[in-house]
């Protein structure tokens, strides 16, 4: 996708054309490098909470949400996996949330992230897609701050229209007039 002037940056790609250990093991420190400064040297805010992202427990001398952000099966600590697409986008994931308002046009086809919000529990997550980029940042409002949930690439078109579906509904409720039903919904009163 051409970008001009856009908000969101290139992808972080894997150097190496083959894979080593070595060369995965400087990748991954860069990755850790923007993760500690996208989220712990800078404040993030949303929705004037700051934005949080768990640190314990530690797995393999890193914090978990940073194994969350960059690996496939990171609840297996034996066997844990770079996930490439994830490694590839973790710099966007604060890009994400806080350009989620943008409505210019500097990529094709771009129509913006789309942004929801769902219950969860007794509190709310709140959701930001770029449905053309395919990448999905999720975000939990606690009492006193937002908890940095997840991020990742929605590989499968399935995923994505699962995702868009969510979205559509919390378009359409917004739509609805306080008390009312939207158009779809039939009158349970008699005429």
């Amino acid at each position: 996708m051409t970008r001009n002037n856009c908000w969101l940056p290139e992808l972080n790609e894997f150097p190496q054309t083959s894979f080593t250990v070595a060369s995965y093991k400087e990748y991954e420190a860069s990755l850790y490098c923007t993760y500690k400064k996208d989220f712990w040297s800078n404040d993030l805010f949303f929705q004037g909470l700051k934005v949080q992202v768990r640190k314990s427990p530690i797995i393999d001398g890193y914090e978990e949400s940073f194994v969350h952000f960059t690996c496939k099966n990171y609840e297996n600590v034996q066997n844990r996996e770079p996930d490439f697409r994830r490694c590839e986008r973790l710099h966007w994931i604060r890009k994400f949330i806080e350009n989620y308002q943008c409505k210019a046009r500097c990529v094709e086809k771009c129509d913006g992230i789309k942004y929801w919000e769902e219950p969860y529990k007794s509190t709310k997550r709140f959701h930001f897609l770029f449905e053309e980029e395919r990448f999905l940042v999720v975000l939990e409002k606690r009492e006193y701050y937002c908890l940095l949930i997840t991020a990742f690439y929605l590989e499968y078109d399935h995923s994505l229209q699962k995702q868009l579906k969510h979205y559509r509904m919390y378009k359409k409720a917004e739509d609805v007039p306080f008390g009312g039903t939207s158009p779809e919904t039939p009158s349970t009163t008699s005429r």
